[in-house]
């Protein structure tokens, strides 16, 4: 309580500073040994950060006792905090001399023991000290304050750290690799392409991978590119496969009774299994940030072209390359892109998202192969995707090309969902076309008659309830694909029943201001 109330509340280490600083100005003399025994005093360490303020001290032993607050391994002081601080009271030049002075050192304390880290035997990194883990933490907290070679020198140091065990370091410290990476930008995406490999962790490789493209110039992102293509196709090839079978048979033999052989055949399903996990979690998805780098676009476009069955392993390579794809596909992919998705010999799941893609893309020049697929009768699902990929590509002005593309004949069958997916379709069209879905209500076709009145119970207002009035007499059966699409019996005249009393919900229900409405149109719900 004496010392609280002479010194107001001031902090021990600034009361031994002060004291210290009184010392050091009586002309006492300080080596770098008096240093290295004051780390561990209890009133060392104000003693060094003295050493650091004093003018009169050599730089070189400045730079000492710099680095000896990193050093300290203390529990009762933060000695980054108090090398922070003894900083910022320093001019900047004599910043840039302390920090110019320390990096070697820092450097050194990155690496342990003064030379750069090896994988044990196992292949694993021993795990970073808590000074290895200090040092790259001060390296981080200096390079703003830097002289440029410097600066270059501890980005080039602090991410080649994590470089060097990406996986295994990616938190370490105070500070992560992706908060030391983004506050760095390109400089430290630059650096980081280096960390990437067949055999790291998977999300490691796609963290990698995000930031770079991110925050990655033209040059990394075009090498962080080819290192992806590169790794992916490692991933495909025997040496790969055989290092995972060596991984999954020492486990399998560490876990198994003493003397009882591995089963190898178990050994090959496992390696194959975990194979297209490193591609489809790892390798593919990673691919997706460089996407827009033509040599990474022209190999998912590779992968996604190879012909393959439901069953076939390769179909979800196929679906992870045309997903990297989204929001990259260009003008110059659409013959590509079509050719996949037209294919019938293609898997379902890989043709959805070739369309996909092809709708990314919004190309006009994509309708005279796609109208076709919009008059076909045999499948109903691949017309209905087709048919409202049409409508949002084309927009209004193929509204009423579209509804003379749609198959007629006796024999014609559509399922509601289809239908209704049109009529919303057209819903969002502008401007809507309401003229033409009201003649549509007058259609010798029911089921352009059903997209009328779904059309309407989604964007008509009350002056066209009577032209669909005269549609609930109309008998005409509805048919459907299959048995279950529509109730039995269930007539054109039952869904305009149901079309004006949605549609009168929807005029009775507040206005919400979020939509204007159209000319003519009521807000959508």
């Amino acid at each position: 309580m004496r010392n609280q109330r002479r010194f107001h509340g001031t902090s021990p280490l600034a009361v031994t500073l002060a004291f210290a600083l009184v010392a050091l100005a009586a002309g006492c003399k300080v080596t770098a040994e008096d240093v290295e025994h004051w780390k561990g005093t209890v009133k060392g360490p104000g003693k060094i950060v003295a050493v650091v303020l004093a003018d009169k001290y050599p730089m070189e032993l400045r730079t000492r006792a710099a680095l000896a607050l990193v050093e300290m391994e203390r529990n009762d002081i933060d000695g980054l905090a108090e090398l922070q601080r003894a900083l910022q009271r320093l001019p900047a030049d004599t910043q840039r001399q302390v920090i110019d002075g320390i990096t070697p050192g820092l450097i050194a304390l990155m690496h342990g023991s003064g030379a750069a880290q090896a994988p044990t035997e196992s292949g694993m990194m021993p795990p970073p000290s808590a000074q290895q883990k200090r040092a790259k933490d001060a390296g981080f907290l200096l390079i703003a304050r830097a002289s440029p070679a410097t600066r270059a020198a501890l980005t080039q140091a602090v991410v080649g750290w994590y470089v060097q065990d990406f996986g295994g370091r990616l938190l370490a410290g105070n500070y992560s690799a992706e908060q030391v990476v983004r506050a760095l930008g390109a400089p430290g995406a630059a650096v980081l392409v280096n960390a990437l490999n067949a055999r790291m962790a998977k999300e490691a490789m796609t963290k990698v991978a995000e930031l770079v493209g991110q925050l990655g110039d033209p040059a990394a992102k075009a090498r962080t590119g080819q290192r992806l293509i590169e790794i992916e196709r490692e991933m495909e090839g025997a040496p790969f496969l055989e290092w995972l079978k060596g991984t999954i048979r020492a486990q399998l033999q560490a876990a198994a009774a003493p003397g009882r052989p591995v089963n190898e055949l178990r050994v090959t399903e496992v390696a194959t299994f975990n194979r297209e996990s490193f591609l489809n979690d790892a390798a593919l998805p990673a691919m997706k940030f460089l996407a827009d780098q033509p040599a990474v676009a022209a190999r998912l476009l590779e992968i996604a072209a190879q012909p393959s069955t439901e069953a076939d392993p390769l179909t979800e390579r196929r679906k992870r390359a045309l997903m990297a794809l989204e929001g990259k596909a260009t003008q110059g992919m659409l013959p590509q892109l079509l050719t996949i998705a037209l294919d019938p010999a293609a898997p379902t799941s890989v043709r959805d998202y070739a369309f996909d893609r092809v709708g990314d893309i919004r190309s006009a020049e994509a309708l005279p192969r796609l109208w076709p697929i919009v008059s076909n009768k045999a499948d109903w699902r691949l017309r209905w995707r087709v048919g409202e990929m049409v409508l949002s590509i084309g927009g209004a002005g193929v509204a009423a090309e579209f509804l003379l593309k749609l198959p007629t004949g006796s024999d014609v069958t559509y399922a509601p969902e289809e239908l209704a997916g049109y009529a919303t379709r057209l819903g969002q069209l502008t401007p809507l076309p309401n003229e033409i879905m009201r003649a549509q209500l007058s259609s010798p076709d029911w089921w352009d008659r059903v997209i009328a009145l779904r059309y309407f119970e989604r964007k008509g207002t009350a002056a066209i309830i009577p032209a669909m009035q005269a549609l609930v007499a109309d008998s005409t059966v509805v048919k459907g694909p299959d048995a279950n699409s529509w109730e039995a019996g269930y007539t054109v005249g039952k869904v305009a029943e149901t079309a004006i009393a949605g549609l009168r919900e929807r005029l009775a229900a507040p206005a919400t201001p979020a939509a204007p409405a159209a000319a003519g149109a009521a807000p959508a719900r």
